[in-house]
């Protein structure tokens, strides 16, 4: 069964991965570590796959995200494609400008029946709320709200999101 082979493989490799981790932790306590260790972003993990934000949305269909990638490696846990959008959105409100931009877009992207962005929930079916005063509607398929997210969103208030990736489930 090559089914149980690779599972017999994936549980070598994490025993190998998890036995590396214990013995750098104690080598760093014997030489006096006294923080305790970080997590930090190693590279993709054995089950995910990793794509870039802009390479086209029709990607991402049918697939479960694990996480964002933002440029400098800094990688944000995302398991829903709703978590995904939050969290590129909360780092464009990072930068002043773009935020305003976001904020002017309040209640001008409209769906075919409701407020894309908004000051308030209102009418919205699944809102997240990004900040004060700043919710997007989120009721939609991973590509469709993944294409909503870049041309409707991101590229109104020029947000530069070629160097995003996201992490999804290989399946």
């Amino acid at each position: 069964m090559d089914v149980v082979l690779e599972l017999q493989t994936l549980r070598q490799e994490l025993i190998r991965e998890i036995d590396e981790k214990i013995e750098q932790t104690i080598k760093k306590l014997q030489d006096g570590y006294q923080e305790p260790p970080r997590r930090e972003y190693t590279g993709t993990k054995i089950y995910e796959s990793i794509y870039p934000l802009n390479a086209g949305t029709g990607i991402y269909k049918g697939k479960r995200p694990t996480g964002v990638i933002f440029p400098g490696e800094r990688r944000v846990e995302s398991p829903t494609w709703k978590r995904v959008m939050e969290e590129i959105l909360k780092d464009c409100c990072k930068d002043v400008g773009k935020r305003q931009g976001l904020m002017d877009l309040r209640g001008k992207v409209l769906g075919r029946n409701r407020v894309l962005v908004g000051s308030e929930t209102g009418k919205m079916r699944s809102p997240i709320k990004i900040e004060e005063a700043l919710y997007v509607e989120t009721h939609y398929d991973a590509e469709t709200l993944l294409r909503i997210l870049t041309t409707r969103i991101l590229d109104e208030v020029d947000y530069d999101y070629s160097d995003i990736k996201i992490a999804v489930r290989a399946e």
